[in-house]
């Protein structure tokens, strides 16, 4: 456990090479072009109603924790950063969903020396778009209602102190649910079983989690995040999921075939 931090960090290292190999740079188009749109309304909105958010929050404070307004006042701008974040999230990640499915396929056959055998035809794509629309809103049914709890939290006097704290956690959480789904989700783990399996090794989910959330920001990296979290994810699968399932599916067929 102590050492998955670094193994994530070397995950990441080994994923800059195989994204930039011929025959997935095309897979940072797509993403770059949905940042750029995406990144530009987030601005915009942010420019516009970042102050009148945080002011907002603010105002819900007691009089009596007055002398804590800069502790708040941070506390709420991260608050208002994570939620403007999130929704900026959402957007491209169901924009470039089905891209990112078939760049993580392409890179666990890389990793296992298979060979990717899928026609992309019209109907081939279709399929793809409707099967990822449909993963990403298990995701978001997943991610709202606790989106919601932690607003509502962020609201009690007090126990807001601890806030910005658990939305870190949080949105680390689901970075990780976010990327490291796609690999799971091309080998047939259900959404339910991979948030399962992900919480057998939380310290690896958040060092990934933490990790991309650092990146998210920085300007010109951001536009090639999103691919390199998903080349990173499928080496993780690769490295510490796969073996698991693949014996479950083994046990399976053995027990079907007795």
């Amino acid at each position: 456990m102590i050492l998955q931090p670094f193994q994530v960090i070397g995950a990441f290292f080994r994923a800059l090479p195989i994204l930039l190999s011929p025959g997935l740079r095309l897979f940072i188009l797509v993403p770059l072009l949905a940042n750029i749109g995406l990144m530009a309304l987030l601005y915009m909105v942010a420019f516009s109603y970042f102050g009148e958010l945080t002011n907002y929050l603010m105002s819900w404070l007691p009089n009596w924790l007055s002398f804590l307004n800069w502790l708040f006042y941070i506390g709420f701008s991260l608050l208002s950063g994570i939620s403007l974040f999130y929704a900026f999230s959402v957007g491209v990640n169901i924009i470039a969903a089905p891209f990112n499915g078939i760049l993580a396929e392409k890179v666990e056959a890389r990793l296992s020396g298979e060979t990717v055998e899928s026609e992309l035809n019209f109907r081939a794509i279709c399929l793809l778009i409707s099967q990822s629309i449909v993963r990403e809103l298990q995701k978001i049914l997943y991610f709202l209602p606790r989106f919601l709890l932690l607003f509502i939290l962020s609201m009690i006097p007090v126990v807001n102190i601890i806030a910005p704290f658990l939305w870190l956690f949080f949105g680390a959480w689901v970075l990780a649910i976010q990327y490291m789904d796609y690999a799971f989700d091309n080998n047939q783990v259900s959404f339910s079983e991979m948030r399962l399996g992900l919480r057998q090794k939380p310290v690896l989910c958040w060092s990934f989690g933490f990790i991309v959330m650092v990146l998210l920001p920085i300007p010109f990296v951001n536009f090639v995040v999103i691919p390199l979290a998903v080349v990173t994810s499928t080496i993780l699968w690769c490295d510490s999921f796969k073996a698991s399932y693949s014996t479950t599916d083994s046990l399976a067929q053995n027990l079907g075939n007795n």
